[in-house]
């Protein structure tokens, strides 16, 4: 961490030194905060910026742009297109760098911090943005990437998280980490998250808090009811085979500074603005804007509706391969939210891809989980291989990953991931017998 925080310093004091800027970021909810993040410094420092957020980074991008320019969440796996960029460039990025960059680097994997799991790119450009000025109270956004990216508070983040405490940014207490505030019995009926058996079903999720006797407001919760609701919950995932409690049971983050108090509303405020094709949108909200509120909560709440309409896709149209699952649909609208619920609630047991037919490509997305990735399992490099040897191109985490391929490819490529995850799990478990 302090090798990490000497080059945020660094390149801090750069880009203080550069007479405007040109964000480029992706238009996911860690993206979106990294965004937000750097756009907030660069206006309290007074230096014009342009923003433009991004689903993929490619030539056409890059060949269109010209610096000083700062990229987030994106670049650390591009490095033939960043040395295109004229003129200064920044990439403060967290997936597993590829290559060398040949500009001002940040990137956790570089100090020896997994960026799948305890930095997020939200998290690596607030190390470089509490530099820039006395911008600690913008913690709260960087926790919201991390969330956004299903990270959990601790390593890096855990240190980001006392800083955002400390500075009056966010309040920690204990109870349900729910994505809307508001009586339990309409927030379950709602929430796509904990995702049970009766999801979507609001009289047997009314029936289930009755028989628990839990009424009130889901964020007040507390004593005896908590406990109850909390034990259920946890009885309840177990018996789906889930070991996913945590995701929904355990530390609150409340953020005192933004346009919500509810983190994880945040996230999935953002997440909507992005696949909306409105991630401007989400950026005005950490810009702190409160008009852009009741947009994004439409857009919100039409998300979670697809949603829940896909994740009954997933249950009735999967298809299991020796050691990968998958859904391929056309037109998904949530194909990486479902991926990563369907990996956490209801098929823990291998990777999670959703294959998404739309227009000229097929954009993939997949999931795993920690006890996978411990068993060898490492996504980006099996959907880079996969995607390159089809004619497409992906990358990613260990643990989360996406690609884009030519339509028609589906089958070999499925069958090409199959085959190297296999050998991955393989090779873990041979070298620990």
């Amino acid at each position: 961490m302090n090798r990490l925080d000497k080059t945020a310093n660094t390149i801090a004091n750069s880009i203080l030194r550069c007479d405007s800027m040109r964000v480029i970021s992706h238009n996911d909810a860690d993206g979106i905060t990294s965004a937000g993040l750097i756009c907030n410094a660069l206006l309290r420092a007074g230096i014009p910026f342009q923003a433009t957020l991004l689903n993929r980074l490619d030539q056409k991008v890059v060949d269109s742009l010209e610096g000083p320019m700062v990229f987030c969440d994106m670049g650390s796996g591009k490095p033939e297109l960043i040395s295109r960029v004229k003129g200064d460039c920044f990439v403060l990025d967290h997936h597993r760098p590829v290559g060398t960059l040949p500009c001002m680097h940040l990137n956790p994997h570089l100090f020896g911090i997994d960026g799948a799991f305890e930095l997020s790119a939200a998290g690596t450009v607030y190390s470089v943005v509490r530099h820039m000025g006395d911008n600690a109270d913008l913690a709260g956004l960087a926790l919201v990437g991390a969330m956004g990216d299903r990270q959990a508070m601790v390593g890096a983040n855990r240190a980001i998280l006392e800083e955002a405490v400390s500075a009056g940014a966010v309040e920690v207490r204990a109870g349900l980490k729910m994505s809307e505030d508001g009586p339990a019995e309409e927030v379950f009926s709602r929430s796509v998250e904990p995702l049970m058996d009766i999801t979507g079903d609001s009289e047997k999720i009314r029936e289930f808090l009755r028989s628990l006797k839990v009424e009130g407001e889901v964020q007040s919760l507390e004593g005896d009811m908590l406990s109850r609701l909390c034990t259920a919950l946890t009885l309840k995932l177990l018996v789906q085979g889930s070991f996913a409690a945590d995701s929904v049971i355990g530390e609150v983050i409340r953020l005192k500074r933004e346009v919500v108090e509810n983190s994880l509303e945040m996230v999935q405020l953002l997440n909507a603005c992005g696949n909306r094709e409105v991630p401007g949108l989400g950026l005005t909200l950490c810009l702190r804007d409160r008009s852009a509120l009741p947009e994004a909560q439409k857009f919100a709440s039409e998300y979670r509706g697809h949603i829940l309409r896909e994740i009954r896709l997933l249950r009735d149209q999967h298809k299991d391969l020796k050691n990968i699952r998958y859904l391929l649909l056309d037109d998904m609208e949530a194909g990486a939210i479902v991926s990563g619920l369907g990996i956490r609630y209801l098929y823990t047991d291998r990777p999670l891809l959703t294959l998404n037919r739309k227009e000229d490509i097929v954009k993939v997305s997949a999931r795993g989980n920690k006890l996978l990735v411990a068993s060898g399992l490492d996504l980006s490099i099996a959907l880079k291989s996969a995607a390159e040897a089809v004619g497409g191109n992906g990358g990613g985490h260990t643990v989360a990953s996406g690609a884009a391929v030519p339509p028609g490819t589906e089958d070999r490529f499925l069958a090409l991931v199959d085959q190297m995850v296999g050998e991955q799990l393989s090779a873990a478990s041979a070298g620990s017998a």
